[in-house]
């Protein structure tokens, strides 16, 4: 596994990387990602059989995993039955003569800002990996149309390579590309996680059966410095995650609470 201290001092040569998304493994993000990836290095892709968006961290517990070589050429391929999150963890424990230097998610169809990372398959995928002391990065394109990720897949490289000796053990990077073309794209922010608000409700489609669907709701919780705003307006963001979820200002206001309840 890669440390800090050695990316200070070495330039980046070829590396084992593992490869995973929420999409599905044969999907053009990840296929993309990886044939360009695997020019330079040792790619083992671990990804869901089928479609697994807004699966989260979720993990399969109650049934088997079943598993599937993919013909791929320049690099091992194979699908799970399982999450994302699994796919990592699966890999981790079942590859073990892979030990990755890196772990990456996407190329992601549709973004992973926000708050809606929360739901995110993709960015589950990097947290997991995280678990395991491994550097990760997620990265999702922002267009839900058919996109030629080539580009996408080009810039994803140059940022892995220049935030890899800014990273340490466990660090995770989420990564969303704008819906912009090559020409478009305005530049880089390294910023914050903003918030997106939905207007939710399920929607009956048959006996007893319902669907969630709604659309972005305009509000003004944000300020400028966010990735949802960011992305609005054609920068590529670049967010480190904390996994760590603890309100420690919270922790200040009630710390006397726990004498109370004596």
């Amino acid at each position: 596994m890669i440390s800090r201290a050695i990316m200070r001092d070495i330039k980046i040569k070829t590396m084992k990387i593992l490869l995973s998304n929420d999409d599905g493994v044969k999907c053009d993000g990840i296929v993309k990602l990886a044939e360009r990836l695997s020019k330079k290095h040792e790619v083992l892709v671990v990804a869901p059989d089928g479609n697994r968006s807004a699966s989260s961290h979720s993990l399969t517990i109650s049934k088997c995993i079943k598993l599937q070589k993919i013909d791929a050429k320049g690099y091992q391929c194979y699908a799970i039955s399982g999450t994302p999150a699994d796919c990592v963890k699966f890999a981790k424990l079942v590859f073990t003569d892979f030990d990755a230097d890196i772990v990456i998610a996407g190329i992601n169809k549709g973004h992973n800002i926000g708050s809606d990372i929360l739901y995110s398959g993709t960015v589950s995928i990097a947290c997991e990996a995280s678990f395991f002391g491994n550097i990760a990065f997620s990265f999702s394109a922002f267009s839900l149309d058919e996109t030629d990720f080539t580009y996408y897949a080009e810039q994803a490289e140059k940022i892995i390579e220049q935030l890899l000796p800014l990273s340490s053990a466990g660090d995770v990077w989420n990564v969303n590309f704008p819906d912009k073309s090559k020409g478009e794209i305005k530049g880089y922010k390294v910023t914050k996680l903003g918030k997106h608000i939905y207007s939710d409700r399920y929607m009956p489609v048959g006996d007893n059966q319902f669907m969630l669907v709604g659309e972005l709701i305009d509000h003004d919780e944000n300020d400028f410095d966010c990735d949802v705003e960011w992305i609005k307006k054609g920068y590529v963001t670049i967010t480190p995650i904390l996994l760590n979820k603890t309100n420690h200002e919270k922790i200040k206001e009630v710390k006397d609470l726990c004498e109370k309840l004596l």
